[in-house]
């Protein structure tokens, strides 16, 4: 007994000492880091008050683990509580816009010029988070992006501008860049643009929007990288998936089969890709589209 009590004895100084000897380390390296509660703070107070009510945090992501950055890095979503002026519009629920900040340590970068509008005020039309969240391009959960889909303030009809951007941690700069920005137009017709997170087409965004004309179908594009740079087209046609039709199935899964046929990934008799996230076991495909039984 008194074996084994030394033996964990000696197990717990070392564990100890391990750890003493990572804080060390990372106190040499020269490298600081805050709290979350401070990095939220420091985005509060980043952001001017309005009629004297301050932003409030939306989302917090710790970067710095996920994407092995050599600074700590936080992405934080503020939201003003009111707009910023009587001419703009607000949300249904009387907010103002987000502000969307890159933290390195407690230095917030809030800047709407880093998702496309090249705006340097925060105070833009983004009014709704719908997304955000750490995906990975590379297997094993390598090469990692953020992924970011927003929404404009909404009509009357509740429909608004989504837009969709991914971003890219550099670490020779030791910063993070846009790799892929899109204004996907409304959503109450069901526009979309999706991240593809598993499968043949992992780390893909496939957009699909609808026609104006008849047949009402809807335009599908694909959008991918290589190993490094921004994402281009690889792919553009308009799709089988009829606007109104009764398929439960998201475009970007009804259109699956046709996606990959195009791309060289799927050909007639393969079995069909099943739909992620759904109950969907034995799909059938019906004029080129993919359909639940």
């Amino acid at each position: 007994m008194r074996v084994l009590k030394s033996k964990i004895f000696i197990a717990l100084l070392a564990a100890l000492g391990m750890l003493a000897t990572s804080r060390l380390c990372a106190a040499a390296s020269g490298v600081p880091s805050a709290l979350p509660d401070k990095i939220d703070q420091a985005v509060i107070e980043s952001i001017p008050v309005w009629k004297g009510n301050q932003a409030k945090i939306v989302d917090h992501l710790d970067l710095t683990t996920p994407f092995a950055t050599s600074s700590q890095w936080t992405f934080v979503l503020a939201q003003d509580q009111t707009p910023p002026s009587e001419e703009l519009p607000s949300g249904d629920d009387g907010h103002g816009p987000l502000a969307i900040c890159f933290v390195k340590v407690l230095s917030p970068q809030c800047t709407e010029s880093q998702i496309g509008t090249g705006n340097m005020s925060w105070y833009t039309d983004v009014y709704e988070l719908m997304e955000d969240k750490i995906v990975y391009t590379g297997s094993g959960n390598a090469r990692p992006l953020l992924w970011l889909k927003t929404c404009s303030t909404a009509s009357g009809d509740g429909d608004c501008g989504v837009r969709v951007t991914l971003f890219e941690y550099d670490l020779k700069q030791d910063h993070f860049t846009s790799v892929f920005f899109y204004d996907a137009g409304g959503k109450n017709n069901n526009n979309n643009a999706r991240y593809i997170e598993d499968g043949p087409l992992r780390g893909d965004v496939i957009v699909d929007h609808p026609t104006e004309k008849a047949p009402f179908t809807y335009v599908i594009e694909v959008y991918g990288r290589g190993k490094s740079g921004p994402y281009s087209q690889i792919l553009k046609y308009r799709g089988h998936t009829g606007y109104g039709d009764g398929n439960e199935l998201p475009v970007a899964y009804s259109e699956m089969p046709e996606i990959l046929r195009r791309l060289g990934l799927w050909h007639p008799g393969d079995p069909l890709p099943i739909p992620p996230n759904t109950a969907c076991e034995q799909p059938t495909l019906r004029h080129g589209e993919e359909w639940c039984q």
